[in-house]
Protein backbone atom coordinates (compact mmCIF):
# COMPACT_ATOMS: atom_id res chain seq x y z
CA UNK A 1 0.00 0.00 0.00
CA UNK A 2 1.45 3.20 -1.10
CA UNK A 3 1.35 5.98 1.49
CA UNK A 4 -1.01 9.50 0.55
CA UNK A 5 -2.93 11.69 2.19
CA UNK A 6 -6.21 9.89 1.45
CA UNK A 7 -5.47 6.42 2.64
CA UNK A 8 -4.86 6.29 6.42
CA UNK A 9 -2.45 3.26 7.40
CA UNK A 10 -3.51 4.04 11.39
CA UNK A 11 -6.28 5.90 13.87
CA UNK A 12 -5.21 7.21 17.29
CA UNK A 13 -8.76 7.12 18.69
CA UNK A 14 -9.07 9.22 21.76
CA UNK A 15 -10.08 7.05 25.16
CA UNK A 16 -9.93 10.04 27.32
CA UNK A 17 -11.73 12.87 25.57
CA UNK A 18 -9.20 15.68 26.72
CA UNK A 19 -6.96 13.90 23.70
CA UNK A 20 -6.75 14.89 20.31
CA UNK A 21 -7.20 12.15 17.87
CA UNK A 22 -5.40 11.55 15.25
CA UNK A 23 -5.61 10.15 11.06
CA UNK A 24 -2.09 8.51 10.33
CA UNK A 25 -1.37 9.01 6.78
CA UNK A 26 2.29 10.09 6.89
CA UNK A 27 5.49 7.67 7.17
CA UNK A 28 6.08 9.11 11.56
CA UNK A 29 4.47 10.48 13.69
CA UNK A 30 5.64 12.42 17.35
CA UNK A 31 3.32 12.76 19.75
CA UNK A 32 3.86 15.62 22.82
CA UNK A 33 3.41 18.47 24.14
CA UNK A 34 5.69 20.47 21.89
CA UNK A 35 3.90 23.16 19.88
CA UNK A 36 5.91 23.09 16.83
CA UNK A 37 7.81 19.90 17.03
CA UNK A 38 5.08 17.19 17.46
CA UNK A 39 2.69 16.22 14.67
CA UNK A 40 -0.09 15.90 17.10
CA UNK A 41 0.35 18.16 19.92
CA UNK A 42 -1.19 17.64 23.92
CA UNK A 43 -1.57 20.82 24.92
CA UNK A 44 -5.04 21.55 25.18
CA UNK A 45 -6.67 23.48 27.59
CA UNK A 46 -9.12 20.42 28.93
CA UNK A 47 -5.56 18.32 29.13
CA UNK A 48 -3.52 21.61 30.61
CA UNK A 49 -6.21 21.34 33.53
CA UNK A 50 -5.94 17.71 34.16
CA UNK A 51 -3.84 16.33 36.41
CA UNK A 52 -1.89 13.78 33.48
CA UNK A 53 -0.59 17.09 32.00
CA UNK A 54 2.48 17.42 34.18
CA UNK A 55 3.69 14.01 33.32
CA UNK A 56 3.66 14.39 30.04
CA UNK A 57 7.02 14.78 27.60
CA UNK A 58 7.69 17.73 24.79
CA UNK A 59 7.77 14.82 22.64
CA UNK A 60 6.33 11.52 24.49
CA UNK A 61 6.43 9.01 21.80
CA UNK A 62 7.05 8.37 18.16
CA UNK A 63 5.00 5.80 15.95
CA UNK A 64 6.14 4.95 12.64
CA UNK A 65 5.11 2.99 9.36
CA UNK A 66 7.39 0.92 7.56
CA UNK A 67 6.02 -0.12 4.49
CA UNK A 68 7.31 -3.73 4.00
CA UNK A 69 5.78 -7.13 3.17
CA UNK A 70 4.21 -6.94 6.80
CA UNK A 71 3.66 -3.43 6.76
CA UNK A 72 5.00 -2.68 10.12
CA UNK A 73 4.35 -0.37 12.90
CA UNK A 74 6.92 0.95 15.54
CA UNK A 75 6.38 2.30 18.66
CA UNK A 76 9.07 4.43 19.87
CA UNK A 77 8.74 5.82 23.73
CA UNK A 78 11.24 9.05 24.13
CA UNK A 79 9.41 10.68 27.39
CA UNK A 80 11.07 11.02 30.94
CA UNK A 81 8.10 8.79 32.53
CA UNK A 82 7.31 6.13 29.63
CA UNK A 83 4.70 4.77 28.22
CA UNK A 84 2.54 1.47 28.63
CA UNK A 85 1.24 -0.77 25.94
CA UNK A 86 -1.47 -2.78 26.68
CA UNK A 87 -0.11 -2.66 30.57
CA UNK A 88 3.15 -3.07 29.80
CA UNK A 89 5.83 -0.58 30.62
CA UNK A 90 7.92 1.10 27.13
CA UNK A 91 10.29 2.95 28.76
CA UNK A 92 13.36 4.74 26.14
CA UNK A 93 13.01 1.98 23.90
CA UNK A 94 10.52 0.79 20.80
CA UNK A 95 8.55 -2.34 20.22
CA UNK A 96 6.37 -3.63 16.74
CA UNK A 97 3.01 -3.27 17.30
CA UNK A 98 1.83 -7.34 16.73
CA UNK A 99 -1.94 -6.64 16.55
CA UNK A 100 -4.36 -4.31 14.66
CA UNK A 101 -5.22 -2.45 17.91
CA UNK A 102 -3.52 -1.51 20.96
CA UNK A 103 -4.00 0.61 24.14
CA UNK A 104 -1.79 3.53 24.90
CA UNK A 105 -1.33 4.80 28.28
CA UNK A 106 0.90 7.47 29.13
CA UNK A 107 2.86 8.23 31.65
CA UNK A 108 1.11 6.27 34.35
CA UNK A 109 -0.54 2.90 33.64
CA UNK A 110 -4.12 4.40 34.24
CA UNK A 111 -3.93 7.24 32.31
CA UNK A 112 -5.06 4.86 28.91
CA UNK A 113 -5.06 7.89 26.22
CA UNK A 114 -5.92 6.38 22.92
CA UNK A 115 -7.08 3.00 21.13
CA UNK A 116 -4.00 2.37 18.22
CA UNK A 117 -5.84 0.92 15.53
CA UNK A 118 -4.09 -0.72 12.35
CA UNK A 119 -5.33 0.13 9.41
CA UNK A 120 -3.59 -1.26 6.25
CA UNK A 121 -3.87 -4.27 7.89
CA UNK A 122 -7.62 -3.85 7.39
CA UNK A 123 -7.82 -2.44 3.81
CA UNK A 124 -7.30 -4.07 0.44
CA UNK A 125 -7.24 -2.47 -3.35
CA UNK A 126 -9.37 -3.68 -5.20
CA UNK A 127 -11.05 -3.41 -8.86
CA UNK A 128 -14.78 -3.61 -7.67
CA UNK A 129 -16.37 -4.92 -10.88
CA UNK A 130 -13.50 -8.10 -11.02
CA UNK A 131 -14.53 -8.86 -7.58
CA UNK A 132 -18.86 -8.42 -7.37
CA UNK A 133 -21.32 -8.52 -9.90
CA UNK A 134 -23.66 -5.48 -8.60
CA UNK A 135 -27.16 -6.52 -9.13
CA UNK A 136 -29.39 -3.88 -7.64
CA UNK A 137 -29.73 -0.93 -5.58
CA UNK A 138 -30.87 -1.22 -2.01
CA UNK A 139 -30.66 1.81 -0.69
CA UNK A 140 -28.79 5.67 -0.92
CA UNK A 141 -27.77 8.13 1.60
CA UNK A 142 -26.45 11.63 1.14
CA UNK A 143 -22.46 10.21 0.26
CA UNK A 144 -23.16 6.54 0.43
CA UNK A 145 -24.89 3.99 -2.02
CA UNK A 146 -25.82 0.06 -0.72
CA UNK A 147 -25.63 -2.13 -3.22
CA UNK A 148 -26.77 -5.79 -3.18
CA UNK A 149 -24.26 -8.06 -5.38
CA UNK A 150 -23.01 -11.55 -6.01
CA UNK A 151 -19.43 -12.33 -5.30
CA UNK A 152 -17.66 -14.19 -7.53
CA UNK A 153 -14.98 -15.42 -4.79
CA UNK A 154 -18.01 -17.50 -2.48
CA UNK A 155 -21.03 -17.32 -5.16
CA UNK A 156 -22.83 -15.87 -2.38
CA UNK A 157 -24.69 -12.35 -2.07
CA UNK A 158 -23.11 -9.78 0.19
CA UNK A 159 -24.55 -6.12 0.53
CA UNK A 160 -22.08 -3.43 -1.10
CA UNK A 161 -21.62 0.04 0.77
CA UNK A 162 -20.39 2.16 -1.46
CA UNK A 163 -18.95 5.61 0.37
CA UNK A 164 -17.96 8.48 -2.09
CA UNK A 165 -15.17 10.27 0.02
CA UNK A 166 -15.47 13.46 -1.94
CA UNK A 167 -19.46 14.01 -1.27
CA UNK A 168 -18.42 12.57 2.44
CA UNK A 169 -15.95 15.40 2.78
CA UNK A 170 -18.56 18.30 1.40
CA UNK A 171 -20.96 16.76 4.04
CA UNK A 172 -18.89 16.58 7.16
CA UNK A 173 -15.92 18.57 6.35
CA UNK A 174 -12.07 18.01 6.13
CA UNK A 175 -12.32 15.30 9.04
CA UNK A 176 -14.44 13.39 7.71
CA UNK A 177 -11.66 10.23 7.69
CA UNK A 178 -12.08 9.62 11.45
CA UNK A 179 -16.04 9.00 10.98
CA UNK A 180 -14.91 6.75 8.32
CA UNK A 181 -12.15 4.76 9.75
CA UNK A 182 -14.10 4.74 12.93
CA UNK A 183 -17.28 2.94 11.50
CA UNK A 184 -15.12 0.34 9.90
CA UNK A 185 -12.87 0.07 13.15
CA UNK A 186 -16.12 -0.54 15.51
CA UNK A 187 -18.06 -2.73 13.11
CA UNK A 188 -15.09 -5.00 12.44
CA UNK A 189 -14.70 -5.61 16.35
CA UNK A 190 -17.83 -7.33 16.72
CA UNK A 191 -19.16 -10.52 16.66
CA UNK A 192 -22.85 -11.44 17.76
CA UNK A 193 -25.40 -13.20 16.00
CA UNK A 194 -27.59 -10.42 15.51
CA UNK A 195 -25.20 -7.81 14.14
CA UNK A 196 -24.96 -7.66 10.87
CA UNK A 197 -21.80 -9.24 9.85
CA UNK A 198 -18.88 -7.08 7.92
CA UNK A 199 -16.55 -9.01 6.12
CA UNK A 200 -13.77 -7.07 4.24
CA UNK A 201 -12.93 -3.50 3.37
CA UNK A 202 -11.80 -2.12 -0.17
CA UNK A 203 -10.41 1.26 -1.28
CA UNK A 204 -10.19 3.35 -4.47
CA UNK A 205 -9.10 6.80 -4.90
CA UNK A 206 -12.33 8.41 -4.64
CA UNK A 207 -15.05 4.92 -2.97
CA UNK A 208 -14.31 3.18 -0.09
CA UNK A 209 -16.20 -0.26 -0.15
CA UNK A 210 -17.66 -2.14 2.69
CA UNK A 211 -18.53 -5.98 2.58
CA UNK A 212 -21.31 -6.93 4.67
CA UNK A 213 -24.05 -9.56 4.67
CA UNK A 214 -27.17 -9.41 2.85
CA UNK A 215 -30.45 -9.12 4.88
CA UNK A 216 -33.16 -10.54 2.04
CA UNK A 217 -35.46 -9.51 4.38
CA UNK A 218 -34.69 -5.76 4.12
CA UNK A 219 -35.42 -3.64 7.05
CA UNK A 220 -37.74 -3.27 10.29
CA UNK A 221 -38.51 -0.06 8.90
CA UNK A 222 -39.87 -2.00 5.82
CA UNK A 223 -41.73 -4.15 7.61
CA UNK A 224 -43.82 -1.48 9.40
CA UNK A 225 -44.76 0.55 6.99
CA UNK A 226 -45.07 -1.68 4.08
CA UNK A 227 -45.90 -5.16 4.78
CA UNK A 228 -48.50 -5.37 8.11
CA UNK A 229 -49.13 -4.14 12.08
CA UNK A 230 -46.59 -6.43 13.49
CA UNK A 231 -48.40 -7.95 16.54
CA UNK A 232 -46.82 -8.36 20.04
CA UNK A 233 -45.02 -11.63 19.80
CA UNK A 234 -43.70 -10.78 16.46
CA UNK A 235 -42.25 -7.75 18.35
CA UNK A 236 -40.86 -9.70 20.96
CA UNK A 237 -39.16 -12.30 18.65
CA UNK A 238 -37.29 -9.19 17.08
CA UNK A 239 -36.69 -6.97 20.00
CA UNK A 240 -35.79 -9.95 21.73
CA UNK A 241 -32.61 -10.14 20.20
CA UNK A 242 -31.70 -6.30 18.89
CA UNK A 243 -31.79 -6.30 22.85
CA UNK A 244 -29.29 -9.03 23.44
CA UNK A 245 -27.33 -7.25 20.61
CA UNK A 246 -27.18 -4.44 22.41
CA UNK A 247 -26.45 -5.81 25.97
CA UNK A 248 -23.48 -7.36 23.86
CA UNK A 249 -22.39 -4.00 22.69
CA UNK A 250 -22.88 -1.78 26.10
CA UNK A 251 -20.59 -4.75 28.13
CA UNK A 252 -17.77 -4.50 25.30
CA UNK A 253 -18.00 -0.39 25.74
CA UNK A 254 -19.39 0.25 22.44
CA UNK A 255 -22.67 2.87 22.31
CA UNK A 256 -24.55 2.55 19.03
CA UNK A 257 -26.14 6.11 19.09
CA UNK A 258 -28.82 5.79 15.52
CA UNK A 259 -31.25 3.12 16.94
CA UNK A 260 -33.87 2.73 15.05
CA UNK A 261 -36.38 0.95 12.64
CA UNK A 262 -34.39 1.67 9.09
CA UNK A 263 -30.98 -0.17 11.20
CA UNK A 264 -32.62 -3.11 12.39
CA UNK A 265 -32.35 -5.77 9.27
CA UNK A 266 -34.30 -9.01 8.54
CA UNK A 267 -32.55 -11.87 7.43
CA UNK A 268 -35.87 -13.23 5.72
CA UNK A 269 -39.28 -11.84 5.24
CA UNK A 270 -40.93 -14.69 7.88
CA UNK A 271 -42.44 -13.71 10.58
CA UNK A 272 -40.00 -14.89 12.79
CA UNK A 273 -36.70 -14.35 11.19
CA UNK A 274 -33.11 -13.05 12.26
CA UNK A 275 -32.81 -9.70 13.62
CA UNK A 276 -29.33 -8.04 12.94
CA UNK A 277 -28.39 -4.42 14.37
CA UNK A 278 -26.56 -2.23 11.56
CA UNK A 279 -24.72 0.67 10.52
CA UNK A 280 -21.67 1.60 13.29
CA UNK A 281 -21.78 5.35 11.49
CA UNK A 282 -21.76 7.17 14.61
CA UNK A 283 -21.17 4.33 17.30
CA UNK A 284 -18.46 5.65 19.83
CA UNK A 285 -16.00 3.67 22.56
CA UNK A 286 -16.98 4.41 25.72
CA UNK A 287 -14.67 4.42 29.07
CA UNK A 288 -14.72 4.31 32.75
CA UNK A 289 -11.26 6.75 32.53
CA UNK A 290 -12.95 9.47 30.64
CA UNK A 291 -14.29 11.86 32.68
CA UNK A 292 -16.18 13.40 29.96
CA UNK A 293 -19.49 12.08 28.71
CA UNK A 294 -20.36 12.69 24.88
CA UNK A 295 -22.03 15.98 24.36
CA UNK A 296 -22.30 15.57 20.70
CA UNK A 297 -26.00 15.61 19.05
CA UNK A 298 -25.66 11.87 16.58
CA UNK A 299 -28.43 9.34 15.62
CA UNK A 300 -31.99 10.20 14.21
CA UNK A 301 -33.96 13.24 15.86
CA UNK A 302 -37.57 11.03 16.29
CA UNK A 303 -35.35 8.54 18.04
CA UNK A 304 -32.79 10.90 19.89
CA UNK A 305 -32.99 10.05 24.09
CA UNK A 306 -33.69 13.46 25.59
CA UNK A 307 -29.96 13.80 26.90
CA UNK A 308 -28.77 13.53 23.28
CA UNK A 309 -31.11 16.15 22.22
CA UNK A 310 -30.03 18.45 25.03
CA UNK A 311 -26.50 18.06 24.76
CA UNK A 312 -26.66 17.56 28.59
CA UNK A 313 -24.44 13.98 28.15
CA UNK A 314 -24.93 10.84 27.01
CA UNK A 315 -23.09 7.10 27.70
CA UNK A 316 -25.34 3.96 26.54
CA UNK A 317 -28.35 4.59 28.59
CA UNK A 318 -28.97 6.57 25.36
CA UNK A 319 -29.41 3.41 23.07
CA UNK A 320 -31.85 2.21 25.77
CA UNK A 321 -34.32 5.18 25.04
CA UNK A 322 -34.15 4.41 21.63
CA UNK A 323 -34.52 0.78 22.20
CA UNK A 324 -37.73 1.73 23.40
CA UNK A 325 -38.61 4.47 20.80
CA UNK A 326 -38.09 1.82 18.17
CA UNK A 327 -40.20 -1.20 20.03
CA UNK A 328 -43.13 1.58 20.25
CA UNK A 329 -43.19 2.27 17.16
CA UNK A 330 -43.01 -1.07 15.70
CA UNK A 331 -46.07 -1.97 17.88
CA UNK A 332 -48.49 1.08 16.95
CA UNK A 333 -46.38 2.97 13.73
CA UNK A 334 -46.39 6.78 13.24
CA UNK A 335 -48.56 7.50 15.82
CA UNK A 336 -45.54 8.15 18.44
CA UNK A 337 -44.74 10.77 16.42
CA UNK A 338 -47.69 12.36 16.34
CA UNK A 339 -47.88 12.25 20.09
CA UNK A 340 -45.17 11.93 21.49
CA UNK A 341 -43.91 8.83 22.89
CA UNK A 342 -45.70 7.55 26.24
CA UNK A 343 -48.87 9.44 25.38
CA UNK A 344 -48.96 7.52 22.49
CA UNK A 345 -48.90 4.49 24.26
CA UNK A 346 -51.59 5.94 26.64
CA UNK A 347 -53.92 5.96 23.83
CA UNK A 348 -53.57 2.25 22.58
CA UNK A 349 -56.29 0.49 25.62
CA UNK A 350 -55.01 -3.27 23.52
CA UNK A 351 -51.48 -2.37 24.93
CA UNK A 352 -50.63 -5.58 27.63
CA UNK A 353 -49.17 -4.67 30.97
CA UNK A 354 -46.05 -6.53 30.73
CA UNK A 355 -45.20 -4.55 26.97
CA UNK A 356 -46.12 -1.21 28.84
CA UNK A 357 -43.77 -1.94 31.47
CA UNK A 358 -40.65 -2.43 29.53
CA UNK A 359 -41.92 1.22 27.67
CA UNK A 360 -42.67 3.13 30.57
CA UNK A 361 -38.97 1.92 32.00
CA UNK A 362 -37.18 2.61 28.61
CA UNK A 363 -38.75 5.80 27.94
CA UNK A 364 -37.82 7.54 31.03
CA UNK A 365 -36.01 10.82 30.75
CA UNK A 366 -34.01 10.55 33.62
CA UNK A 367 -31.45 8.82 32.40
CA UNK A 368 -30.08 7.92 35.58
CA UNK A 369 -33.46 6.57 36.72
CA UNK A 370 -33.55 4.55 33.14
CA UNK A 371 -32.53 0.69 32.99
CA UNK A 372 -29.72 -0.22 31.26
CA UNK A 373 -29.79 -3.09 28.73
CA UNK A 374 -29.07 -5.86 30.71
CA UNK A 375 -31.48 -4.88 33.32
CA UNK A 376 -34.33 -5.04 31.45
CA UNK A 377 -33.80 -9.01 30.79
CA UNK A 378 -34.92 -8.57 35.00
CA UNK A 379 -38.71 -7.51 33.38
CA UNK A 380 -41.61 -9.72 32.61
CA UNK A 381 -41.92 -8.86 29.22
CA UNK A 382 -38.40 -10.83 28.15
CA UNK A 383 -38.71 -13.12 31.00
CA UNK A 384 -40.56 -15.61 28.02
CA UNK A 385 -38.45 -18.88 27.53
CA UNK A 386 -40.89 -20.28 24.59
CA UNK A 387 -39.59 -17.04 22.86
CA UNK A 388 -35.98 -17.13 23.11
CA UNK A 389 -35.84 -21.32 23.09
CA UNK A 390 -37.62 -20.23 19.65
CA UNK A 391 -34.97 -17.84 18.55
CA UNK A 392 -31.94 -20.04 19.80
CA UNK A 393 -33.55 -22.61 18.08
CA UNK A 394 -34.03 -20.42 14.57
CA UNK A 395 -29.93 -18.68 15.14
CA UNK A 396 -28.79 -22.66 15.51
CA UNK A 397 -30.02 -23.96 12.51
CA UNK A 398 -28.99 -20.86 10.28
CA UNK A 399 -25.37 -20.12 11.68
CA UNK A 400 -24.44 -22.57 14.01
CA UNK A 401 -24.20 -20.47 17.06
CA UNK A 402 -26.24 -19.49 19.73
CA UNK A 403 -27.38 -16.39 21.17
CA UNK A 404 -25.82 -16.19 24.90
CA UNK A 405 -27.93 -15.26 27.76
CA UNK A 406 -27.28 -11.72 29.42
CA UNK A 407 -26.78 -12.96 32.62
CA UNK A 408 -29.55 -11.13 33.95
CA UNK A 409 -32.03 -12.90 32.13
CA UNK A 410 -34.23 -14.81 34.39
CA UNK A 411 -37.38 -17.38 33.83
Amino acid sequence: MALSSTIPWGYLEPINNIYPRGILTKSSYIIGRHPTECDIVLDSNDLRQHEYFIHLSSKHFIIEYINNNNRSIVFRDVSRNGCYIDGELVHNSKISFQNNEHIISLALKENRAYRFIHLSGLFGVIDLDERYLKANLLGSGSFADVYKAISYVTQTYRAIKIINKDQCEKQIGPGFSKYLYREVSIHGSVDHPCILRRFNVYHEKSDLFVEMEYACGGSLFDRIHKTYIMTEDECKFIFYQIACALTYLHRIKIVHRDIKPANVLLMSNERETIAKLSDFGVAKYIYASSRYLNTTIAGTQQFMAPEVQFQTGHSTNADVWSFGMTLLNAFVGDTIFRLRGIRALNSISHTKRDLKEILIKTLEKNTFARPDMNQLFRYTWFRDSVCFERIQKLIHSQTGKYLNLPYERLF
